[in-house]
């Protein structure tokens, strides 16, 4: 199936909260939905939007201990500029990955400064060094994550998912009750991270039925033995 892709005059507030419910997603400058992916010619695989209900997340040990690990660092949540310090760990990342992603964040969001969404930042510090960041954007009653991305020599304290808990308390503390990370494969594990808050609060949407099930639900729908 071909992906949809539309332009949006504003995506910000209800109108954001309506398509991501309807399993539309931020690519650059538009919104776009698809039900599968293609990382070369050959393979192709099935995917599903993803959103964690966020009252229902109960961190396991494994989060709290990567918040307990992370704790010796300044977390500032602010609307989202283009800084030179941004644009220098984005490329440091980017570099140290192997996977393709965009090669700068201007090539990711398209759109800077960003008139149709309302995007911020989460940026996490090492003393004055930028060693990861988190950008989402906000609607009324949700967020999207778009990126996170972080210092490579800090890996050992899991960045990534610690800016993930970020987002996810930014949403406790606002009263914004579904946070969307994107789309999930079964066959590609590099997508398998955006389950990990916690299983038994994550949804799953189904289009041909307009509806969102329990992740464990779904699970067992593709799985029997699961």
């Amino acid at each position: 199936m071909a992906n949809n892709i539309l332009l949006l005059k504003d995506a910000n507030g209800k109108i954001l909260d309506k398509y991501l419910s309807k399993g539309w997603y931020r690519s650059g400058k538009f919104v776009f939905t698809t039900r599968v992916v293609a990382p070369t010619q050959e393979d192709v695989y099935p995917v599903f939007w993803l959103r964690y209900n966020v009252i229902k997340v109960s961190h396991a040990a494994k989060n709290r201990k990567i918040l307990d690990i992370n704790k010796q660092f300044y977390v500032q949540v602010r609307k989202f500029t283009l800084t030179e310090e941004l644009k220098e760990l984005h490329r440091v990342y980017v570099n140290s990955i192997n996977f393709t992603t965009a090669a700068t964040l201007e090539d990711l969001l398209m759109e800077i400064p960003a008139r149709r969404f309302e995007s911020y930042v989460i940026e996490v510090r090492d003393n004055r060094q930028l060693i990861a960041a988190g950008i989402f954007d906000k609607g009324t009653n949700s967020i999207a994550g778009i990126i996170n991305f972080y210092r490579p020599e800090y890996k050992k304290y899991s960045p990534g998912k610690y800016v993930m808990l970020l987002k996810h308390q930014y949403c406790i503390e606002n009263n914004i009750p579904l946070y969307y990370p994107g789309y999930y494969s079964i066959g590609l594990s590099v997508f398998d991270y955006k389950l990990f808050l916690d299983k038994n609060a994550t949804e799953v949407y189904l289009p041909d039925q307009n509806i969102w099930i329990p992740y464990l639900t779904f699970s067992k729908m593709i799985s029997p033995t699961n």
